[in-house]
């Protein structure tokens, strides 16, 4: 069966409901950019499972299932390891090694294709196309939901999902039992009560979505019910956890050593650079250090002749004009007398 086409003619919702009434086995992909496309799977018309290149590393089936405690970290990194090796699909192997149990494994994908087909549905642009699969290519562990069930609860969630988002607080704010529930004895169904034992005073509602197995919408249509009922309530905020970063020079041992090498190397040049001019003996530039002889003659020139020519300037700053000789230079105080003693390297006198 050829079936492809535009979102703006046919919405994902449409294509859906006509794939289920056929009866059809294979892959609708729905795609808007190139790295954003989304696949729904069909086999004799029920839709079995779904995928998306947009999903946050959160939401996949392995970390969803971590973070609501049904398999552990180590379990999943192990199961991974095998998916790789073996190109099987993670249920199958999370259930074949026993690390989770299958209605968990179905209820999570459940869950997750609402949400990947919500997502679709509200992508006003794009292309979709159906590709008739091999039976072989679907996972032995899948749920099989009616593709008119399907679009009816995302119609359910468009159309209820702004009133959802007003009746809960915000994601931040954390909530707790206010007690109501044992005082009075009430009963709970069965999905009210999951959500029930995740309000602890500690998770906020992002948290409980997270951690919850039946997905953001139901999840925050429950918390809505048991607030309205007063049988939980808020109880403050929640502060992103901000982790600190070091700076990019300390942040690993082996770069700190490096860097104390570098300070060590460069203490031992200058050290030694001192050292090789050590017969110079610099101190002399200073002129309360008159020990001349130790210099090379023309260096000394040089040193005196600057000398002169910087207290000519410093003369005109403060007076407005240049010295007529060198001792009005000693008489206003800005060179010495043994400033001015000996005679340039070519026989030539340093006074101005």
């Amino acid at each position: 069966m050829a079936l492809e086409g535009n979102l703006r003619d046919f919405n994902v919702l449409e294509v859906i409901q006509l794939l289920g009434q056929q009866g059809k086995s294979g892959v609708l992909r729905v795609w808007r950019k190139k790295a954003e496309e989304a696949g729904v799977f069909f086999s004799e018309g029920m839709i079995t499972h779904a995928t998306t290149s947009q999903r946050e590393e959160g939401d996949f089936l392995g970390e969803k299932l971590v973070k609501t405690g049904v398999i552990s970290r180590k379990d999943l990194e192990a199961a991974l390891r095998k998916q790789r090796d073996s190109a099987r699909y993670l249920g199958e192997i999370l259930l074949e090694r026993g690390m989770a149990d299958e209605q968990a494994i179905l209820n999570t994908l459940h869950t997750q294709i609402h949400e990947i087909i919500y997502e679709a549905f509200r992508w006003e642009q794009g292309k979709f196309k159906f590709e008739v699969l091999s039976v072989p290519q679907f996972p032995q562990i899948s749920v099989k939901l009616s593709a008119e069930e399907v679009m009816l609860n995302i119609l359910k969630l468009v159309d209820e999902w702004p009133e959802i988002e007003r009746r809960v607080p915000a994601p931040n704010i954390v909530l707790k039992q206010s007690g109501r529930l044992e005082e009075q004895g009430i009963g709970l169904p069965e999905d009210h009560g999951v959500i029930y034992r995740l309000v602890d005073g500690n998770r906020s509602v992002q948290d409980i979505v997270e951690q919850s197995l039946l997905g953001k919408f139901a999840t925050l249509e429950v918390l809505a019910d048991l607030l309205e009922g007063a049988y939980i309530e808020t109880v403050g905020i929640k502060k992103p956890y901000i982790p600190v970063k070091l700076k990019p020079e300390f942040e690993t041992l082996k770069q700190r050593r490096a860097y104390l090498a570098y300070g060590l190397g460069l203490i031992v040049a200058l050290i030694l650079l001192f050292i090789s001019f050590a017969q110079f003996n610099l101190e002399l530039l200073w002129r309360d250090l008159p020990t001349w002889e130790y210099l090379p003659k023309a260096y000394i020139m040089n040193v005196r002749k600057g000398r002169v020519e910087w207290g000519r300037k410093i003369f005109f700053l403060e007076r407005g004009r240049y010295p007529d000789n060198t001792k009005e230079l000693v008489a206003a105080g800005i060179l010495a007398e043994e400033d001015l003693k000996g005679k340039h390297v070519r026989g030539e006198s340093t006074n101005p």
